[in-house]
């Protein structure tokens, strides 16, 4: 990466520059360089910086220097905390993004709906929205290094877009630890295969199995009939079965001790011990990780974003040469093009393509500002996105292949072998587990690789929320060991109620409400304040201060017009396709359920405009109303270095080659 030293005559760039709100020669000079000469998140520092000036060149200038600017970022990075290296980056983002979704949402919805005919428009809306949004996200927080939070001084009237950010990740790490805390119980079962059968191949008393237990291995035909017809229970009466694979009652029973269902407000129907125990030593995991931001966790996922591959690769191989492997494929690859007209088809891969990379939840962008100003971010955005894509088709390849062996082991047809969300991951995976040769190493393997799936994702959805606080509290950054316990035990003690016996539906309720409608209403608002309001040419000088050049031009119209277009017919169609929920498709949520599901929707959703009426209420007051749509005079590069040599171009006190000629956006320059 480029260091740009400003009494060096070898900048790499030249012209002149006439941006940035600098403006030599006014008498605020003194009072603007003092400003801008630092990052946007410490201004005020520096109370001596106004003291002791002398003249030169025609401009107030301090006796030490041009600028109170240090000649490096160093102390800023000191403060801020940075990357130990590009590799950090790259690992952190591609934790983030390939997460416990790839595993289990993606392969069901992929063979729910049409198989490779999901794969088309997956693809599809990962080229036109998927690819820009990823660059967009991440050039935008390397460029101005704040938190989702703070960016938004560059459209202050979409500042509640951020907001929605912060809340959308915060409920979603509050649930997310649950689903690890299932891998850490499933991790402790997997060990007692070593001497016997595995506890779910079994229909085992110890752990609570029923007379409606059966194992596939001993399924009557008459059985295999009716096994695969849905649960009967109080709702459902006809058309249904009381029998349940020993799989699937190790997880209820055992696992979750599940209750009837939601009934009473406030009815959690009692804890089991264990469940809560995995919970508080996931977030003390969690919390070890992160305890010092980006400099511990950069180092943690050397490690946690790398064994999940090598634990799929080998998976992989094993899985395709089971017997009736081809048949898994056959049902995951091949199309149903009929399906590519059917509508909810394309919202449901839109849905998992921004699940799956995490657009709009502030991560990105969080993991950005921790990078060097000029590190070449588009490649890094095209490399992170792409592998996620990668990633997602191999774990449907290592899924299916093995549901297509236990299919034929069984003698049940795939399509009523593979269950959708975690009923994937953690009643139909373990019992294919089960089938294989040592299946208590691949268990441990398995659900090791869940958990740190689980804990790459997590690290971003907390440091989301921790990084706001830093940013407009720089004093916080002196006590983040306090600060980070304080947010893993907040998160520990909300997320209690998704580990008591009715904690799956409550999961249900946050995974569906929470994390749906929200998070595609808040992606919209935020690609339309940066391409609309803030603008896309001045966000393309932007990127091209940090990398050289713009963006190419197919990258622009996908920012401007494709991206607005398609998440405005995703969300209509979403709303217009909505159907109530229920747990399993058979245990119906009370009407109360529904409403506080709502609120979560709104709690986020509505701080879009909230944030808007209050900001524009604000620069009312200051006579100024038609700034809440212009950066602030707080929004500008990061970079101290980068702010520095701006302001001694702008006031000729630069070099005669200088350096930052063609950056001209009129955006800033208005200030």
């Amino acid at each position: 990466m480029p260091s740009y030293q400003v009494n060096d005559d070898t900048y790499g760039r030249s012209g002149s520059y006439n941006n940035y709100g600098y403006g030599g020669g006014s008498d605020n000079t003194v009072m603007m360089k003092d400003r801008y000469d630092r990052p946007p998140a410490y201004n005020g520092r520096d109370s001596n910086s106004g003291t002791n000036r002398k003249r030169e060149n025609g401009h107030s200038r301090s006796k030490s220097s041009v600028v109170q600017a240090p000649l490096s970022t160093d102390s800023e990075e000191y403060e801020r905390g940075h990357w130990g290296s590009k590799a950090e980056f790259i690992l952190s983002c591609i934790g983030y993004s390939v997460g416990i979704g790839n595993v289990w949402r993606f392969p069901y919805l992929a063979y729910q709906n049409g198989g490779g005919a999901f794969l088309v428009p997956y693809f599809i809306l990962l080229l036109l929205v998927g690819k820009p949004m990823y660059y967009m996200e991440t050039a935008l927080g390397q460029f101005a290094r704040l938190s989702p939070l703070q960016i938004w001084r560059c459209a202050p009237i979409a500042t509640g877009v951020g907001v929605g950010m912060i809340i959308l990740s915060t409920i979603v790490a509050i649930y997310y630890n649950v689903i690890m805390a299932y891998s850490i119980i499933y991790v402790g079962a997997s060990f007692r295969g070593i001497s016997e059968d595995l506890p779910w191949s079994y229909c085992g008393e110890w752990w609570g199995a029923d007379e409606n237990c059966v194992t596939r291995s001993n399924l009557t035909e008459e059985q295999k009939l009716t096994i695969v017809l849905p649960r009967c229970n109080a709702y459902r009466t006809e058309n249904c079965s009381s029998l349940q694979s020993s799989p699937e009652q190790f997880w209820e029973k055992y696992i979750l001790g599940i209750g009837p269902g939601l009934t009473e407000f406030g009815d959690l129907n009692g804890f089991k011990y264990d469940l809560p125990m995995a919970l508080a030593l996931s977030w003390v995991v969690v919390f070890l990780c992160l305890m010092k931001g980006v400099k511990s966790s950069g180092k943690v996922v050397y490690f946690t974003a790398t064994f999940p591959y090598l634990v799929l690769i080998a998976l992989l191989v094993r899985g395709v040469t089971l017997p009736g492997a081809t048949e898994g494929l056959y049902y995951l690859f091949v199309p149903e093009w009929s399906r590519l007209l059917d509508p909810i088809v394309w919202r449901k891969a839109a849905e998992q393509m921004f699940f799956s990379l995490g657009l709009s939840w502030g991560g990105l962008i969080m993991f950005g500002s921790y990078n060097k100003f000029h590190n070449k971010i588009h490649i890094d955005a095209a490399i992170v996105s792409s592998l996620d894509f990668i990633t997602s088709i191999i774990s449907s390849c290592v899924v299916f292949s093995v549901l297509g062996y236990l299919s034929q082991q069984t003698g049940i047809d795939i399509k009523d072998v593979a269950k959708g969300g975690q009923g994937l991951a953690f009643v139909a995976y373990p019992e294919a587990l089960a089938s294989l040769p040592l299946p208590w190493l691949w268990s441990i393997l398995f659900f090791l690789m869940l958990f740190f799936l689980g804990l790459d994702s997590e690290f971003a959805l907390l440091e989301t929320s921790l990084t706001a606080l830093y940013d407009g509290f720089p004093a916080l950054r002196k006590h983040k060991v306090k600060m980070t316990a304080l947010g893993c035990i907040s998160c520990f003690l909300l997320g209690l109620p998704c580990v008591s016996s009715n904690g799956q539906y409550v999961l249900d309720l946050m995974d569906t409400y929470g994390a749906g409608f929200a998070v595609l209403w808040i992606a919209l608002w935020e690609v339309v304040a940066i391409m609309w309001i803030y603008g896309y040419k001045n966000f393309s000088k932007d990127i091209a201060l940090m990398i050289g050049s713009e963006p190419m031009m197919l990258t622009k119209i996908c920012w401007v017009a494709l991206c607005p277009i398609i998440l405005i017919v995703i969300l209509g169609m979403a709303l217009y396709f909505w159907e109530q929920p229920t747990y399993s498709g058979t245990i119906p949520y009370p009407e109360w359920a529904h409403w506080i599901g709502w609120g979560l929707v709104g709690l986020s959703a509505v701080q879009v405009p909230l944030w808007a009426a209050i900001m524009s209420m604000v620069y009312c007051c200051k006579r100024k109303v038609s700034k809440v749509a212009s950066p602030s005079k707080l929004w500008g590069p990061g970079d101290a270095q980068v702010r520095k040599a701006i302001f001694e171009e702008q006031n000729g006190i630069a070099p005669r080659k200088q350096v930052y000629g063609g950056y001209d956006n009129q955006a800033i320059s208005a200030y």
